[in-house]
């Protein structure tokens, strides 16, 4: 679109947030949170920073052209050393020509499929974050930016309302109490909100708390008000679908953007070209009325952890692999501070022990070939059936 434009350092900080997903997806190569956050245009693609090797640097390049709607070629051969070089690649394509988005979804997927949007959408969506967000002085967001609703509400939203973006990932809590200043927004998963608000986090008055990926619980939302945000927005939608909808407090229902409406058991885009589209959510809705809704489970089986979607079924059938498993079942639990956790229930075989050393070298294998979200938190063990 014409009517907007993204800096080469906003790029930047794309690329390096979608190379760190990518590298986990394709590599199994995981990267702490902190040094993530420093991967933006400074950061060297080889020794010292992203340390990308050539199958990897050809992955995040094709990645990163992708995000934007761009041929792999623009930065397959392209001399670079630093992200600032492929930001300023991008930058170029991005200028003479963005039509469409493509996001890849949190939940690892076999096929490794993206989802392709029109770019007036994705702008439309932020435009529709935008209008709830009005009169706020700075955004800061602790979300990566490299996601549907990462982009739109760290980048584009912010972008949309003429304020000052900071990315505050590098920021420890107690920094971000330090510069936190009224009429601040500051954006977070519910995963990095209950992070925040053991820590500690203080917020001055006028400061409102935008909250995506996974469901706000009550408990969380007094804390994050006692906390010091006076005001709390969670939004709704996907990475497939868009944003769809937003709400003040978890015990409402959320309500539709103005571009979206019902259409029986499905929903309706108004784009803004006029036409309509389609959209089943990923979600299943039940309504309160024609605009206004709460959720009834997702219809894929996927459980929310960390704002990452995990299939349970997947990960019990990925244990298995292990040479001392004989089958895995793995159930959804409630850490005390109302967060998802998965639990692993363990057949073994005949000739494994439930003893430490099998315990660990579950757990080992778990963090050499499960992501983060994806790795069960407990454990629990029975010997196969020997009769």
């Amino acid at each position: 679109m014409k009517s907007f434009s993204l800096t080469q350092e906003q790029i930047a900080r794309v690329i390096g947030a979608a190379a760190a997903d990518e590298l986990a997806r394709r590599f199994n190569r995981h990267v702490d949170f902190l040094t993530v956050a420093s991967w933006t245009g400074n950061a060297p693609l080889g020794a010292g920073g992203l340390a990308l090797s050539d199958k990897e640097r050809a992955a995040c390049a094709e990645r990163a052209a992708a995000l934007f709607g761009l041929e792999a070629r623009l930065l397959k051969n392209a001399p670079a050393e630093k992200v600032e070089d492929w930001a300023r690649y991008l930058a170029k394509g991005v200028s003479e020509r963005l039509a469409r988005f493509s996001f890849k979804p949190a939940a690892r997927s076999g096929d490794d499929i993206a989802y392709h949007h029109n770019s007036d959408e994705i702008f439309q969506d932020a435009a529709a974050a935008a209008n709830i967000l009005y009169g706020r002085r700075r955004l800061l967001s602790f979300v990566a930016p490299h996601s549907l609703l990462g982009l739109e509400l760290s980048i584009l939203t912010p972008n949309l309302l003429g304020i000052e973006s900071v990315d505050a990932r590098g920021m420890t809590p107690e920094a971000l109490s330090q510069n936190l200043l009224f009429g601040d927004v500051l954006v977070a998963t519910p995963t990095l909100w209950r992070y925040m608000m053991q820590e500690h986090l203080k917020a001055p008055d006028n400061t409102l708390a935008v909250s995506f990926g996974e469901p706000m619980t009550p408990d969380l939302a007094v804390e994050m008000r006692n906390s010091g945000f006076g005001v709390l927005r969670e939004l709704y939608g996907s990475t497939e679908t868009g944003l769809i909808a937003w709400r003040d407090t978890p015990g409402e229902a959320f309500v539709l953007f103005d571009h979206w409406k019902r259409e029986g058991d499905v929903l309706s885009r108004t784009r803004p070209d006029k036409t309509e589209k389609l959209v089943e959510p990923m979600d299943a809705l039940e309504w309160k009325g024609e605009r206004n809704f709460t959720l009834a489970g997702r219809r894929d089986g996927a459980v929310q952890i960390g704002a990452v979607n995990v299939f349970p079924d997947a990960v019990a059938l990925a244990l298995t692999a292990h040479p001392s498993i004989q089958s895995c079942t793995v159930s959804v639990g409630r850490r005390g501070d109302g967060a998802s956790r998965l639990v692993a229930h363990i057949v073994l075989k005949r000739d494994a022990s439930p003893n430490e050393r099998t315990a660990r070298s579950i757990d080992a294998w778990c963090r050499s070939h499960l992501r983060q979200q994806e790795r069960p938190q407990i454990y629990n063990f029975e010997m196969a059936d020997v009769s």
